[in-house]
C-alpha cells in the first residue's frame, strides 16, 4: 500500500436497514464539531439533524411523486408550485434491494465516497483545504492495494475476481474527493451566489428564492453543511469499504494462515474476527444476523422453547449483528456495527489484502478523533472563522472529543451501544443542542425534518405526497441531489466509474443541464 504519513500526527493530543455510523456521532458528535466550528446552537442542531438524517431518508417511507406546495397544513385545495417524480433517497432500507441490486450511486454518493487512488494533478492539498497545522494534525492519506488479495479469491470463488477491477471504489479518508467535497461545502457555505446556482436548477427554486430568502438560504447552507459532515465522517468510519456489492467488502478468517495444513488456520467457512471494546481486552468472535436476531427475542423464543420442549434459547447482543457468509457484499455489511462504534477496535483480514500479511487493525479512537477534527477544521471554515487554529480553546473541546469517543462498552451487553456513547458526548461537553434525541430510537422523531403535509396513502412509490417548498425537508432533497451529481459528476471526469444503478439515471430535484455548477473551482 502506498501511503503519505504526517510526522506530526501525534502532536494533536439495524446495519440490516442501512444505517451507518450510528446516531451518536452523526447527532451528538456533529453538533459539538458545529459549535466548535463556531456555529449557534440552533443552527448546530439543525446542522446535527441533517448530518444524521442521511441514514433516514429511504425509499419505504418517502416514495412517491411529491407534490410541491405552498401549503403548511393539509386542504382540499393544494397549491402546487412543483413536482418532483423521483426524490434522491439517500439511503436504502429494502433488504432485498440491498442483497440483489444495491444501488451504487447512493451508497457511494452518502456512506461510501470512492478515494482509493492517487490525486489528480488539480486536487487541493491538505494543507490548502485545512491549513498547515490541522493537515499535521491529521494522519495522512494511504492508498491500498487491493490486487494484493486477487490470488488468494481466485482460488477459492474465481466467479468474484472481476470486483477486483474496481479498487479504486474502496472509501479512503482525506482522498481527493473528500478534500473536494470539503473546498466545496465552505464554497457553498459562504458564497450565497453558488447556493443561489443551486436553487436555479431546482423544481421550485424560484420559489424557495422569491419567499423568505434569506431564511431559506440559511437552512439551505446548515442543511447541506450536514449532510456533507454526514459524508466525510464516514469516510473515516467506513474507509476499506466501497458502496458495491463486491467482494472487496468480505473478509477471510482472522486466524488465516494460507501456508498452514491446521484446521483452525483456514480462511473460509468461520471466518471469525477480534475486536476490543475497551472492557476486557481482545476477544474472538464470528458476527452474525441470526444470533443477534436470537439474542433480541431470548424471551419469546424461550417461551416457545418452553411449549415444544426445547428450552431457553441463547443469543447475542444486536450490537454484535453482521452478516458473514451472508449473500450481501454491501458495504460494511459483514463487519455489521463494529466500524460505527468510535471506542471500538477490530482486527481482521479483508479480501481485498494479502491473506498471509497480519490482520488488518482498525484503531476506531484514532480515526474518530481524525474525523472529528476535520469537521471542526471545516466547520471553522463554514463559519466564516477561516482555517482552524489549534489553540488552548481547540485543545480543550478536543480532549471532551475524545472522552466521549474512547468511553467503553461491553458490547456484550443486550442495551444498544449507540445510547451509551450519546450520553457520553453530553456529559463531556455539558452544553446541549436545541433538541435531544434518544439515539436508541432510529429515528427519534426530533430528529426527523419536517416538511410532509400529507404523505401518501399507496402502498407503491406511485401515489403523491403533498411536501412543503420551503421546508426543511425539501431543502435537504435539493442538497441531497446535488451532492450526488457533484459526486457522479468527479467520478465520471476522472475516469474512475460512472453510476449505472437505475436511481442514478433518474431527474430528481435538480433539472437541466447541471455541468456550469461543477465547471468552476475554488480553493
Amino acid at each position: 500500500m502506498a501511503c503519505v504519513t504526517n510526522s506530526h500526527a501525534s502532536d494533536i493530543h439495524h446495519f440490516f436497514k442501512g444505517r451507518t455510523m450510528d446516531q451518536d456521532f452523526h447527532y451528538y458528535g456533529t453538533y459539538y464539531a458545529a459549535r466548535q466550528g463556531g456555529f449557534a446552537t440552533n443552527d448546530a442542531t439543525l446542522i446535527a439533524k441533517a448530518a444524521n438524517f442521511v441514514d433516514f431518508f429511504n425509499e419505504n417511507e418517502y416514495a412517491a411523486y411529491w407534490a410541491l406546495v405552498h401549503d403548511t397544513a393539509p386542504t382540499d385545495n393544494f397549491r402546487v408550485a412543483a413536482i418532483v417524480e423521483n426524490p434522491r433517497y439517500t439511503v436504502q432500507y429494502s433488504k432485498a434491494g440491498m442483497a440483489v441490486a444495491p444501488e451504487d450511486g447512493l451508497w457511494c454518493s452518502f456512506h461510501f465516497p470512492p478515494g482509493n487512488y492517487e490525486a489528480p494533478a488539480e486536487t487541493p492539498s491538505h494543507e490548502a483545504v485545512h491549513g498547515k497545522a490541522v493537515a499535521a494534525a491529521l494522519p495522512g492519506f494511504c492508498q491500498r492495494d487491493t490486487n494484493a488479495g486477487l490470488a488468494a479469491v481466485a482460488a477459492y470463488q474465481a466467479s468474484r475476481v472481476p470486483d477486483f477491477n474496481y479498487g479504486k471504489m474502496l472509501n479512503r479518508p482525506q482522498s481527493a474527493l473528500s478534500r473536494e467535497l470539503i473546498v466545496d461545502t465552505i464554497r457553498c457555505a459562504t458564497d450565497e451566489s453558488r447556493l443561489v446556482a443551486i436553487l436555479d436548477h431546482a423544481a421550485g427554486g424560484r420559489d424557495i428564492l422569491d419567499h423568505q430568502r434569506e431564511d431559506n438560504l440559511r437552512r439551505l447552507r446548515l442543511i447541506l453543511l450536514g449532510l456533507r459532515a454526514h459524508v466525510i465522517a464516514d469516510t473515516w468510519a467506513h474507509q476499506d469499504f466501497n458502496g458495491l456489492n463486491s467482494v472487496l467488502n468480505t473478509y477471510w478468517d482472522v486466524d488465516y494462515d494460507p501456508s498452514s495444513w491446521s484446521p483452525l488456520k483456514q480462511g473460509y467457512g468461520r471466518q471469525g474476527i477480534d475486536y476490543n471494546d475497551g472492557t476486557a481486552g481482545w476477544r474472538n468472535r464470528v458476527l452474525s444476523g441470526v444470533s443477534a436476531f436470537v439474542g433480541e427475542h431470548r424471551e419469546v423464543l424461550s417461551f416457545i422453547g418452553g411449549i415444544v420442549g426445547t428450552g431457553p434459547v441463547q443469543g447475542i447482543s444486536a450490537n454484535l449483528e453482521a452478516a458473514p457468509n451472508g449473500t450481501s457484499y454491501l458495504g460494511h455489511g459483514w463487519m455489521g456495527h463494529l466500524p460505527d462504534f468510535s471506542f471500538v477496535k477490530f482486527r481482521y483480514k479483508p479480501c481485498w489484502a494479502n491473506p498471509a500479511q497480519p490482520p488488518l487493525e482498525r484503531d476506531n479512537p484514532r480515526e474518530f478523533r481524525a474525523a472529528w477534527i476535520e469537521l471542526v477544521s471545516m466547520f471553522s471554515q463554514a463559519a466564516g472563522k477561516g482555517q482552524l487554529a489549534l489553540d488552548a480553546q481547540f485543545d480543550a473541546g478536543l480532549q471532551k472529543a475524545v472522552k466521549a469517543i474512547e468511553e467503553p462498552f461491553d458490547l456484550e451487553r443486550r442495551d444498544p451501544a449507540r445510547g451509551h456513547s450519546a450520553r457520553a458526548w453530553q456529559t463531556a461537553f455539558g452544553d446541549l443542542p436545541a433538541d435531544l434525541p434518544d439515539a436508541n430510537v432510529e429515528p427519534d422523531p426530533r430528529t426527523v425534518l419536517a416538511g410532509v403535509v400529507r404523505k401518501t396513502d399507496h402502498s407503491d412509490r406511485f401515489g403523491i405526497s403533498y411536501i412543503n417548498v420551503y421546508s426543511d425537508l425539501y431543502l435537504f432533497q435539493i442538497a441531497a441531489d446535488y451532492h450526488f451529481h457533484f459526486v457522479s459528476h468527479y467520478l465520471s471526469q476522472q475516469g474512475i466509474y460512472r453510476f449505472n444503478g437505475s436511481w442514478s439515471q433518474q431527474t430528481s430535484a435538480l433539472k437541466g443541464d447541471l455541468s456550469a455548477l461543477f465547471a468552476a473551482k475554488a480553493v
